[in-house]
Order: structure tokens, then sequence, then C-alpha cells
């Protein structure tokens, strides 16, 4: 891993630099007006607003127009290039990236940010995405679930790490890097429906860089999930788009990403052989099951505990399950699709 020492940009950091602060939208005409206004109202001498829409069909740019931003549409553009496009008309030496969807929680998010990127070779900020304060039960019961390693697999996209710790990726719903970080690396990978954050990602701790997690360091996430359906076929798409982003780029490729598939197809055989033959098979279908059944009910008790509500003792039950399932179903898919754009 080479070493990074960049003087141009520890000199800039060692004052308040100027910051960039990119949304990229489509179809968020009920959520970007908050978003917008919440990055507003951000207790930070010097930053820009950047609205990059990627297409929308709905009322999404007319509501952003109305606020003191600039917006750029990019019609029909994955993630990836109105990230891009983001970055390549920023003006300042950070950049920030929040979602049309998501809300900044505290006034100092900018501030706790750039203290940390003001640390020696970390390329990158980020923190907990939590649920919106006045979201339905059931979007913040399933945020709460996916919180959990058990759902997550050590994912930072819904990680509530109690501590500032590195990671190994950062979501781009609520992210702070230099600029040197994303341009020298390359951008974001614009082939990716999925997973274009963790591409990039990985390719600026390749290069020498860190990223860090912090708690002081929150957008809220108004989820647009609000049932076990749209859970299923939320977390399908992202298997399938993850298992697209695996195949494109090899990289990225986790073992853990890879269980939810195996003891699906491995249980699904198991459990043909169990019918045909019985015995050993048979036993070994229920001993499997039940473990499983095991982890997730203390798992399950765990989210329970947390938030202090004994009805997500089944809420995360059934949503463990649907879980696996979808993104196993979803992984292995993806492996036959070509694209996602």
């Amino acid at each position: 891993m080479a070493s990074i020492t960049h003087d141009s940009m520890a000199s800039e950091l060692e004052k308040t630099p100027k910051v960039s602060v990119i949304l990229t939208v489509k179809n968020e005409e009920r959520t970007i007006g908050h978003t917008i206004e919440s990055v507003l109202k951000i207790d930070y001498p010097d930053y820009e607003v950047i609205v990059v829409d990627g297409g929308s069909e709905d009322q999404t740019v007319a509501v952003a127009k109305n606020h003191n931003v600039k917006v750029i549409q990019a019609k029909g553009s994955t993630p990836g290039q109105g990230r891009n496009v983001g970055v390549v008309n920023s003006s300042y030496p950070v950049v920030a990236f929040i979602d049309g969807d998501c809300y900044v929680k505290r006034n100092d998010w900018l501030r706790n940010s750039v203290d940390l990127l003001r640390q020696r070779n970390i390329g990158g900020v980020s923190g907990p995405v939590i649920p919106y304060s006045e979201a339905p039960y059931m979007s913040k019961a399933l945020m709460d679930v996916l919180s959990t390693f058990f759902a997550n697999a050590g994912s930072a996209q819904f990680a509530r790490y109690g501590k500032q710790r590195e990671v190994k990726s950062i979501p781009s719903c609520n992210a702070v890097y230099r600029k040197e970080a994303i341009r020298g690396t390359g951008l974001f990978a614009e082939d990716l429906r999925f997973c274009e954050d963790a591409d990039l990602n990985h390719r600026i701790r390749r290069s020498g860089y860190r990223l860090v997690y912090s708690p002081e360091v929150v957008v809220e996430h108004d989820w647009k999930v609000h049932s076990f359906t749209s859970l299923f076929r939320y977390i399908f798409r992202y298997g399938t788009g993850r298992a697209v982003a695996v195949k494109k780029y090899p990289y990225l490729f986790s073992i853990l990403q890879t269980v939810p598939s195996f003891v699906l197809v491995f249980m699904s055989f198991l459990l043909l052989l169990s019918l045909v033959f019985g015995g050993f098979f048979l036993y070994a279908v229920l001993f499997l099951g039940f473990s499983y059944c095991a982890l997730a009910f203390i798992s399950s008790i765990f989210v329970a505990y947390r938030s202090r509500d004994v009805r997500m003792v089944l809420v995360a039950l059934a949503a463990y399950f649907l879980v696996h399932v979808s993104y196993g179903t979803g992984f292995i898919l993806g492996f036959f699709s070509h694209d996602l754009r």
C-alpha cells in the first residue's frame, strides 16, 4: 500500500476548508425540500450545495430550484455518473454526499467530518444512518433490524457503532471526502447501479487513505421501505446489484456476501435429499433449520432489548428470514443478469 503525504491538501485542511455538498436525486419530490433545508441549516462557515438530478419525472427539480442551491440535470444517469457530475462541478477541496431522502441530523455534521479529515491520511468520513424521527413504525423497525450484524454482515450502510473506528467502506448517502481522494483514484464507477460507493472506497483505501466512521456524523434516512414486501424487493435488488458489481470488479468479492446464497442452495438441496431418502438428511435439515432459528431468535432479543420494544422480537424474526432469502436469491440471479441500468 502506498504511503500518502499530500502537503498541499494538508495545508488546505489546516484552515477551515470550503465544502461542496452534493445531493444526487431522482424522483424525490416528497423529501428533497426537507433534505435541502436540513443541509442549508448546517453550522459551517462556507459551503455550496449542488443538486444533481438523474432524470426525475416528478417535481423534484422544481422543488430544488425553489432553494438557494445549484441544480444540474443529468438525465438517465446511474448513481455513479450523477456523483461524478457533482464532483466535477464542485468548487472546493472537500466534497460531501447526502441522498435526497436523507436529512442532516446535527448542525455540526460538516464540522465533525472536516475535523477528522484533518488527521493524517484520512480520505473519507461517515457515520450512522438512522431512521427519520417521523417515519412509520415499520420503517424504523426494519432499519433497526438491518443495523445488526446478523442482517448486514458488517456492512457500514446501516451500522451503528458506538465509538469512532476505521472501516473498509462508507455509504455515499452520508459521506464526506477529500476531493483529491476521489479524483486521484478515478471517481465513481459509472457502470454500476449498486455498490459504486463500495468500489470507490476500495480504491481509496488501496491508494493509502483511511476511511473513518464517527458516531458524531449522523443523518436520518426517510426510508421508502415500510413493509415486509417492500423490504423483500429492496434487499432482492441490492443482492442482484451486488452480484453484478462483483462480476465486473472481482476485488469487491467477500465470503460473507455469499453466505446467504450458499446456505439457500445447500438447504434446498438437503431438503430435496431428505424428501427422497429421509433419515440422515432429514435430521440434518432439522438441525440446521433449528440452528438458524436459534441465531435469529437471539439476535431478535437483542434488537428488542436495544429498542425497548417487545414487538421487535417478531418483527426481527420475520425480517431476518426475508433479508437472507431475498438477498441470497438476488445474489444468485445477479450472476445471470448483465446489468441493472
